[in-house]
Order: structure tokens, then sequence, then C-alpha cells
């Protein structure tokens, strides 16, 4: 392995968007929420490095999971030129999956035909950019179009199952038909058993959903895998009150985000038997397989956040220094491939830092800086993975 990530790793161990165009206003996913943790005490803090334990000699590259990457491609943040050199880092940093989010409000705001003024040619263009570099694409599908949803709020609306799930079901599949070529992996909806993600977060309705949407997308890309929704932490409940509402049997791959709470805590923390330890991925797994699923696992988010604490700060938003982001990285990754074989990607959230947002706890998650330059977890990921210099 490189000399930086022996330097960096030796200590370790094992918000709105508006689219153009488009009335779409959406919280940055990821990072948690404020109901998921209500831990008083606590103590508050900066995590640094002189608090991690010695490593262990870095795994093999081809033992860890498949390295992915959260790419927010279609937001207006990004210039076509911007995007290039953020997937051009992505593709350097060993990652060989990007996560991309697309907005069904974005591509269908009406019934009937896709949106070919704006939102189709956006979506092209990223297609495009992406199908000219060595890199596996998951589609993340979500928000849904105010025709679609009887919720008379129209921001309500987007995080609102739909009336009719056969309307998503096809929606993504003219996804997966045009797109197909590019697109490996489908996923069906983000954080469902969250409130502010899926309002409700009920279970039978998202099992509805699921089920509805997989003959579709199988019948348009027989090939490509589709993803049950990421769900916040490894949250073994809900993915239980799930399978119990019909949803095995329609998707190809389980997924969590497998955030740590408090947000400044290792990777390597013991298990207490909470959703928001990453140890509770084997709760995840035992539901599966008492359920008749030996399919893999995906994290399609993870991550820490760069920034400072102070006595206000709640633990579910919680930072670290950079130095310690890295080293926690390199320390899920390698748990992972240590002690959860069954997960095969996990995807760091996220790609680089939106200077148009001033939500600071979102920001310090992104691998690349404001001017798109790399941090030091994206240093250690070209070295975990052996990217040749």
């Amino acid at each position: 392995m490189g000399g930086r990530f022996a330097v960096l790793v030796a200590a370790a161990v094992s918000t709105a968007v508006a689219f153009a165009g488009v009335l779409l206003v959406r919280a940055e996913q990821g990072a948690g929420a404020p109901e998921a943790l209500q831990a008083t005490d606590v103590q508050v803090g900066t995590a640094s490095s002189s608090q991690l334990g010695p490593l262990e000699d870095p795994p093999d590259p081809s033992s860890l999971p498949a390295l992915g990457l959260q790419f927010h491609g279609t937001w207006t943040h990004y210039d076509a030129s911007e995007r290039d050199e953020v997937l051009d880092r992505i593709e350097r940093s060993g990652a060989r999956w990007v996560r991309l989010d697309v907005g069904w409000a974005m591509l269908q705001p009406r019934p009937g035909a896709l949106d070919e003024d704006w939102a189709v040619p956006l979506l092209d263009e990223v297609m495009d950019q992406l199908r000219e570099r060595d890199l596996k694409v998951l589609v993340m599908f979500w928000l849904t179009p105010t025709w679609a949803s009887s919720e008379p709020d129209e921001f309500t609306a987007q995080y609102t199952s739909p009336d009719d799930p056969a309307d998503y079901a096809a929606a993504l599949g003219r996804v997966a038909q045009r797109w197909g070529d590019v697109v490996d992996a489908y996923e069906v909806w983000n954080e469902p058993n969250l409130e502010v993600f899926y309002h409700g977060t009920d279970p039978e309705t998202y099992a509805d959903l699921l089920c509805a949407t997989y003959p579709v997308v199988r019948r348009e890309d027989p090939d490509a895998r589709v993803v049950f929704g990421g769900l916040m932490y490894n949250d073994d409940d809900w993915l239980q009150r799930a399978y119990d509402a019909g949803a095995g049997g329609c998707f190809d791959v389980m997924s969590v985000h497998s955030y740590q709470a408090p947000a400044d805590a290792p990777p390597s923390v013991v298990d207490d038997g909470e959703v928001w330890n990453l140890r509770n991925l084997d709760e995840v797994r035992d539901t599966m397989v008492e359920n008749g699923d030996r399919l893999p696992v995906w994290i399609t988010e993870f991550g820490w956040s760069v920034h400072g604490n102070d006595s206000e700060t709640e633990p579910w938003r919680r930072g670290v220094d950079e130095p310690t982001q890295a080293r926690y990285a390199a320390e899920a990754l390698t748990l992972l491939a240590m002690e959860f074989p069954y997960v095969n990607a996990a995807f760091w959230y996220k790609d680089a830092i939106n200077d148009e947002s001033t939500d600071l706890h979102q920001e310090g998650y992104a691998m690349l800086d404001e001017e798109r330059r790399p941090r030091e977890v994206w240093h250690v990921f070209r070295d975990l993975y052996g990217v040749s210099r």
C-alpha cells in the first residue's frame, strides 16, 4: 500500500435545492436526522487521531467491498465541466460505482411524456459523461410529482408515496428503457423508513411500490438489479415489517445507510443493539435469512462529516477532523471486509462540497472540497484500493 495510507491510517483499526424550471424543493439526503437519536448522556467533542487504536495490516483490495460514491450529477450547482472534473476524481479514487439520484418530479413534472425541454437533455448529458468512464451506475429514483399524489402541499407531496404505485413503476421503466445501457442497478426510493423522506414511513405502502416496480424494471433492463430503498441506519425491525407486507421477491439487493450515531463514533464501536451501529448489520442479515433471502447487501450511504462541535451540537450532527474522517473510512471498509462478507458494495456519501449550501454538516461528508480538490479521504481510498499513481 502507498505511503500516504500508512501515514493517514496507521492509527486506525480494523436544505433546499431548487431545480430550474421545476417546482421542486428538496432536502439533501444522507447524514441522519434529528429524530434518529435522542441520546443526552454522551460527551460532545471533535474526534481526533489520538483517540484511535493501532491498525492491522491493510487488506487485499480484492477482499474489500466495491467502493461507490454518491454523485449529485443532476443538481444544478454543477455545470458540465464541473461534472467531468468530479467524475474524473471519483474514477481515480478507486471507486467503481456512482449512485446518481434522479427526481421523478424533475423528469416527469406532468402526466404523460417526460420533460424533453430540460430534464431529459440534462440527464442525457450526465449519462453521456458516465458512459465515457469505467464506472457502474446505480440510479436512485424518488420524489413524487404533484400530479401523482393527492397530498395538497406540493413540498410534502414529493416525499409521499404516489397514489398509484404503477405510475412510479412506469416512470422508472422509462428510465431503464432509455438509459439502461449506462445504468447497472435501480434503487427504489431513499430512506423509506424516515419520515422526512417518506411520509408515513409505511412498510406496506413501500412494499406495494417496490413490488409494482420490480417486474417493470426487469422487463425493460433484464441485466440490471433492483435495489431495496436504502434504509436509514440498519433498521431490521422496519425491514421485517416490509417482509410481512410482501416485499420478499421484489428486489435483488438489500440496501442500508450505515451511519454511526453519535455521528463522530468510530465504526468499530461495540454493537449495543441499536440500529445506528455499523455492527448491527448482522441483525439486518439475520432478518433477511429468516425470510428466506441470502441476497447481497449494499451500503448505499455511509460516511463521517468534517466540522467542529460545541456544547450545542446534537449527537446526530457531530463532526470529526479531516484525518479522522479518512481513518474512519479505512476502518469501516476494512471492518466490512473482515466481518461482513455479504456486503458487496459501500457508497461513500458524498462527492464534493456544494458551495451553494450553508449546511456545514451535510457538506462536511464530501470527498472533494469546494474547489473539487481531493481531501484526505480521497487519498485513503486510492491507497486502500491499490490505485496506481
